[in-house]
């Protein structure tokens, strides 16, 4: 089993590792479902632990629906959290009607070059999670799907 927690500021990193965790989700807006920290921030973390540092990839907290300039945004972001040295990123994205944004997921997809990717929480808010993480399963970046357990009834399969 591994063992990750959320940090948000290097001191937790550091109290992370220490605890015996696997790995660090770092983030800022905690409160806010996690936004993307500050590159000062990413930076510090990674060189202060010896374990992977994967990191949020998320520009507002508005929703999981991104325009254009969001995902300009992100693809920046993925960029230079990999020049800083982390394991990998968590990002999530969803279209107007619930469904998860591939045409999105794959543009930034292209940005982790070999970074692991965790696909976050926005698979909660997504319409069917379990199709979704059946489709999810098919890209070989994305090694974690990231679930609170969604809202309401999760629909069975027989």
């Amino acid at each position: 089993m591994l063992l990750e927690l959320i940090a948000v500021t290097a001191e937790d990193a550091v109290l992370i590792e220490k605890s015996g965790a696997d790995r660090i989700e770092l983030v800022s807006g905690l409160t806010e479902g996690g936004l993307t920290p500050s590159y000062g921030l990413i930076e510090k973390a990674v060189s202060s632990v010896h374990i992977p540092v994967n990191v949020m990839v998320r520009p507002h907290s508005q929703s999981f629906c991104y325009s254009r300039d969001d995902l300009a945004i992100m693809k920046n972001d993925i960029r230079i959290i990999r020049s800083l040295g982390a394991n990998g990123v968590v990002l999530g994205m969803l279209d107007e009607e619930g469904n998860i944004a591939y045409d999105q997921l794959e543009e930034l997809l292209m940005e982790t070059g070999d970074m692991e990717v965790t696909f976050h929480r926005a698979i909660d808010s997504s319409r069917n999670p379990l199709d979704a993480a059946e489709t999810l399963d098919q890209y070989k970046e994305i090694k974690t799907i990231l679930t609170s357990g969604g809202y309401g009834d999760w629909p069975t399969r027989l």
